[in-house]
């Protein structure tokens, strides 16, 4: 009898993702957001699904990932064929968004082959495959040659990875020079309300001080930070509205709903009452 490999550290955080994220990350939940939107699910385009927020998972969803686009608007928008990166790609909008408002091609990478089959099914579906491409890729190991990407987005997955120190150097690695860096996170520390609720997936948030000195030491210029909670906040408030009255059409399970609203007001409880926060680094490649 062959022995088992031993699962690696990425094999196990990709489980506990994949528990935490699996409810999340299907093309029938997509499709049915599209319905209740009004849109039709044989025939929609990558805007009918980021305008409305259906495949965007960062913490304050479009709200809050307009509000980054426009914060690097300030350093540099990507130029028409320009290669970029989004690491913890998720289901694939935000990486979207970006190769259809600039023309740029947009590889997106993610620990968990689901969401990147998810991911890779939305861009065909909407036309896009050719210039927004999906792969299963650890953001500590990148499979890409220095210097490579004219920028590196990186939004809420940097909390699920605890080896900070290589995490960045890949990111720095990658990035060509005087590339930028568009992070949006979570500085620690993990607040009492979100702990029930992170025991379901790895959550190793260094706090804003101690992310600024790792950016720093790979050679990355901070160029701002910029709180977005009271944009989280709201979001998650109107995304908690829109699944209870999806509740009542019974176009969402009860047990989905419960986990939704538990996670929600955590988030909310964090943000208003715990001194947690959320916002988005800009950092330029200096060396």
């Amino acid at each position: 009898m062959t022995a088992r490999p031993e699962a690696t550290s990425a094999d196990r955080a990709a489980s506990r993702l994949t528990d935490f994220y699996g409810e999340m990350s299907s093309i029938d939940s997509i499709m049915r957001g599209l319905v209740r939107e009004g849109v039709d699910a044989k025939k929609f385009t990558a805007r009918d699904l980021y305008s409305r927020g259906l495949d965007v998972q960062t913490l304050g969803g479009l709200l809050v990932l307009e509000t980054v686009i426009k914060g690097m608007e300030e350093y540099g928008a990507p130029n028409r064929g320009d290669a970029i990166l989004d690491v913890g790609c998720g289901l694939g909008g935000p990486s979207r968004y970006l190769a259809d408002r600039y023309g740029c091609r947009v590889t997106g990478v993610d620990l968990l082959p689901i969401r990147v089959e998810v991911a890779s099914s939305l861009a065909r579906m909407v036309g896009m495959d050719k210039q927004v491409t999906y792969r299963v890729a650890d953001a500590t190991q990148l499979p890409f040659k220095k210097g490579q990407f004219a920028q590196v987005w990186m939004l809420d997955a940097s909390i699920h990875i605890r080896d900070k120190g290589r995490l960045f150097a890949e990111l720095a690695r990658v990035l060509a020079p005087a590339g930028l860096l568009v992070m949006h996170d979570q500085p620690g520390p993990l607040p009492p309300s979100m702990r029930p609720v992170m025991r379901r997936a790895p959550y190793i948030a260094p706090t804003l001080p101690q992310l600024i000195r790792h950016l720093q030491s790979v050679g990355l210029e901070v160029l701002t930070w910029r709180a977005t909670t009271p944009l989280a906040v709201q979001d998650l408030k109107n995304k908690m509205e829109a699944r209870q009255k999806a509740q009542a059409t019974g176009s969402v399970s009860p047990a989905r709903l419960k986990h939704s609203l538990a996670a929600g007001l955590g988030y909310i409880k964090a943000l208003e009452k715990e001194g947690s926060q959320s916002g988005f680094f800009i950092a330029r490649r200096v060396t």
